[in-house]
């Protein structure tokens, strides 16, 4: 056996292992440097449920990042709203920002989570800046609202603009 058909047969084993893990996960870069070191891919486990296929459509042909699949997978039935809000508060979708609100507040996180919050035990800034963590609180939030109340967005309906036709 030639170096050539060698090559070429790696190659295409390789290639379908790429193809099997892509459609069962999604990568998504993220900044390898936080305050710490971290790895600067987030892989996640692709989330498969009407409402993720709703939400994937609402990114007009674009995949879910691997925190939206999160996301999908922690809010289940309201996958879709959930994204549309988080579209609404923060849009270039980043883990590592924050918003100055008018009333001296700040929102932080992928999910825009308000400092108010803060006074929670147990809870901190750095909490809020790490994704995962922001999207367990933001699903903390939503069950003990009840809903989407604690976001503006949802109370302005501004996050219907990131939704789809139904």
């Amino acid at each position: 056996m030639g170096i050539l058909p060698a090559v070429f047969l790696v190659s295409a084993i390789l290639a379908l292992m790429i193809w099997a893990f892509t459609s069962y996960y999604t990568v998504t870069l993220q900044s390898p440097v936080l305050v710490q070191f971290q790895w600067p891919f987030v892989i996640s486990e692709r989330f498969a449920s009407v409402e993720a296929e709703e939400a994937r459509a609402d990114q007009h042909g674009h995949q879910l990042s691997a925190w939206q699949e999160y996301a999908c997978k922690q809010f289940g039935a309201d996958c879709r709203i959930a994204l549309a809000i988080q579209r609404a508060e923060n849009p270039q979708g980043k883990c590592e920002i924050y918003h100055y609100n008018s009333d001296g507040t700040l929102d932080w996180g992928y999910f825009q989570i308000n400092t108010v919050h803060l006074k929670r035990p147990g809870l901190n800034l750095r909490d809020l800046l790490d994704c995962k963590a922001n999207v367990d609180f933001a699903y903390q939030l939503f069950q003990e609202k009840h809903g989407f109340t604690a976001w503006s967005t949802y109370n302005s309906s501004k996050y219907r603009q990131f939704l789809g036709p139904p």
